[in-house]
């Protein structure tokens, strides 16, 4: 049986699944793929398989939030950097952007999370030392 965290990580493995089947029929029907829109298909494959699943998670569960949030925007920069270095021109920016965005996020967060840690009094291990 699996835990909640393998449902979702399943079920978004398997919308992963569905959305490439989808593409493979609309290709088919249309001449249409998901090749032909890098940005499209960053958003798929870093979103629908590591972000939101990972950023579901982190939002829900009580336990390691902080390593999720790493674990999705460290993803999602990998998947930019993938598949921007196939493309050019505005879905180049587009790709980028999400990455440096997801950066930039990460960024903050750890920012937020050190100001709150010694904001509210405290002592922490640096602090004790």
């Amino acid at each position: 049986m699996l835990d909640r965290t393998g449902r979702v990580v399943f079920g978004s493995l398997l919308a992963l699944a569905l959305v490439l089947t989808g593409s493979v029929v609309v290709e088919e029907q249309f001449g249409v793929g998901l090749q032909a829109y890098p940005f499209l298909s960053f958003l798929v494959f870093a979103g629908i398989a590591i972000a939101v699943p990972q950023l579901y998670l982190a939002a829900t569960d009580e336990g390691s939030t902080r390593s999720r949030v790493q674990f999705a925007t460290v993803g999602t920069a990998v998947f930019a950097v993938a598949f921007a270095g196939d493309v050019d021109g505005i879905q180049y920016l587009l790709i980028a952007t999400a990455g440096a965005v997801a950066v930039i996020g990460l960024v903050c967060y750890e920012l937020l999370r050190w100001h709150r840690i010694t904001s509210d009094g405290t002592p922490t291990q640096t602090q004790t030392r």
